[in-house]
């Protein structure tokens, strides 16, 4: 699907010379804009309202983002970097959020692995990641509009 020069899923980002960066964060954002959908924490509900408009909030922006940096548009790194931060932010700032994105089993392995995923795809961690990767991202993006 495309819409004029700009396109939804283009298929250079399945090119071997497509910016591995540029495409994993991509899926990142995605990921981060609808995983939380999927997952049913068991918090107390003034945790579950405020994590749930946050998660409202960002499911338009991440995904819009993601699109725009498979088209290698800066305005798509700028705003992942702004949504990323807002986030972290936002984990600083109410800090029993956390707890939320951890998982817990009786098979330990199952929790760590299942709290990386979690924290990575609706935590901090993939914030992180996006800040960390914004320089390279910004060094491929274009400024086309």
């Amino acid at each position: 699907m495309s819409i004029g020069e700009f396109r939804v899923f283009p298929s250079e980002r399945m090119d071997g010379e497509f910016p591995w960066t540029i495409w994993a964060v991509g899926w990142l954002a995605f990921f981060k804009a609808f995983l939380w959908l999927a997952y049913e924490p068991v918090q107390a509900e003034s945790v579950l309202r405020l994590l749930g408009g946050k998660f409202l909030l960002n499911v338009i922006p991440l995904a819009i983002c993601a699109i725009g940096l498979w088209n290698l548009r800066k305005w798509a790194v700028w705003g992942l970097i702004a949504l990323a931060a807002g986030n972290l932010v936002f984990f600083i700032a109410n800090p029993q959020t956390l707890s939320a994105v951890l998982v817990t089993s009786e098979v330990r392995i199952y929790s760590v692995i299942l709290s990386f995923i979690t924290l990575l795809c609706n935590g901090p961690l993939g914030d992180l990641f996006i800040l960390c990767a914004a320089p390279n991202m910004l060094k491929h993006a274009k400024s086309r509009v």
